[in-house]
Order: C-alpha cells, then sequence, then structure tokens
C-alpha cells in the first residue's frame, strides 16, 4: 500500500542547500565521512514525520554494461530527489533520474550516445531485527520497498535498476536509420550501394504490402 502523504509539508522542509549542508557536514558515521552524494545519513530526517530532504546531485556510478554498450561510462548521473519521512522511520523517496548511455544501432551497427530518462518512487524501511543482511522485504507491486541499516540510504543500487529499465527495446542511432545494405553490407546513412533490391519471395508479396502500409516493412 503507498504510504499515506502528511498533511503538512512545508514546516519541516529541508531545502537544497540544507540538503547539501546535512551530506555534505553531517553524513558522519564513527568519524567516517561518507563522501559518496547517493550514500545518504536519514537520522536527522527521521526525528520528525513529515520533514522532507530534497535537492539535486550529480555523482559517477560504476558503469552499467548492457547488449552493446554501456551506461554512465563517460559522465556522472543526475539525480533530482525528494525524501520524506512518513512516520515510524520509513522514508518515500520520488526521484527523476538522467544518465547518458553509449549504445550501439540495432540497423546500422554504429555507436551513439543518448540520454536516458526515468521517474521512479522507492520505500525504505529500517530493518527488522529477525531481518538478515540478505533479506529483502516483499514487493508491494506499486514502489520497490528496501531495508536500511543504521540511518543510512544507499541510493545507488535503485539508480542502476532504474537506468536498466529506461533502455530503449530497440536502439537506434535515430529513427529513419536506414540501416546496411544485406547484400554488400554498406551503411546506407552514408551512401546508396549499387545492389538491385531483392524482390523477396512472390509468395509473400501480400504480406509485404500490408506491412508497407502499416510501417512494418523491416520486419519482413
Amino acid at each position: 500500500m503507498r504510504p499515506r502523504r502528511p498533511v503538512v509539508r512545508l514546516p519541516g522542509l529541508l531545502t537544497a542547500a540544507a540538503a547539501a549542508s546535512i551530506m555534505n557536514a553531517l553524513c558522519r558515521r564513527d568519524g567516517e565521512n561518507m563522501t559518496d552524494p547517493l550514500v545518504i545519513d536519514v537520522e536527522a530526517l527521521t526525528q520528525q514525520e513529515g520533514r522532507q530532504l530534497q535537492g539535486e546531485v550529480e555523482a559517477r556510478i560504476e558503469p552499467i554494461d548492457v547488449p552493446g554498450g554501456t551506461i554512465a561510462a563517460s559522465e556522472p548521473v543526475r539525480l533530482r530527489f525528494r525524501l520524506t519521512h512518513t512516520g515510524e522511520r520509513q522514508l518515500w523517496l520520488e526521484a527523476r533520474l538522467t544518465a547518458r548511455a553509449r549504445l550501439t544501432c540495432d540497423r546500422c551497427l554504429e555507436p551513439f550516445d543518448t540520454v536516458l530518462t526515468a521517474e521512479y518512487e522507492e520505500l525504505y524501511r529500517p530493518r527488522p531485527e529477525d531481518a538478515g543482511p540478505g533479506d529483502e522485504p516483499e514487493d508491494t507491486g506499486e514502489a520497490r520497498v528496501i531495508y536500511y541499516d543504521e540511518d543510512v540510504i544507499d541510493l545507488r543500487e535503485g539508480i542502476r535498476q532504474n537506468l536498466l529499465l529506461a533502455m530503449p527495446l530497440k536502439q537506434l542511432c535515430r529513427d529513419d536509420c536506414r540501416g546496411l545494405c544485406p547484400h554488400c553490407g554498406q551503411n546506407l546513412n552514408e551512401h546508396a550501394c549499387d545492389c538491385e533490391e531483392d524482390a523477396g519471395d512472390p509468395r509473400l508479396a501480400a504480406l509485404a504490402e500490408w506491412l508497407r502500409r502499416h510501417g512494418k516493412e523491416e520486419e519482413v
């Protein structure tokens, strides 16, 4: 069930400047400075129901290998987020994420750059005493639920999963990519070749015409 939103938010709102202050000055555990802005100390946030922490950060993450390319290898990801204490030390995350990816076009096989975006929500709960380090809460079906330990939440795994979900089903350098000639392999985006167009199986002519009219000619 989606957590109940607090009726009054503004008195507990922490601005981007306050968020930066918390992350840079207060994010210390046992004398160790947590310099990764994607790992956040939330002890102050959980002291009052309805309090919020919001801001925008840019941070490097471990590059994510995907078929035909890599996500976040050359530039940091950008995360705009808001964390709300909804009671009982539960934290509701609302996030918008952008990252650059280097992929390979499915038609012409040339590399290209694109920007992936994702908007998502997650619920963080304190780990129960009877839950082990590898135990995770049951999926609510509305948002990913994550346990956190020692007043620290780590946003990196959620970023990784949501960037993978943001991958396009078909990787194209551009919508009108002409691909490669099936005979000589020439990249038809660069220039045409001298190969004659294959008329195909005449028994499939009617199907080919139907697919052409419905914009699915490449599937024949």
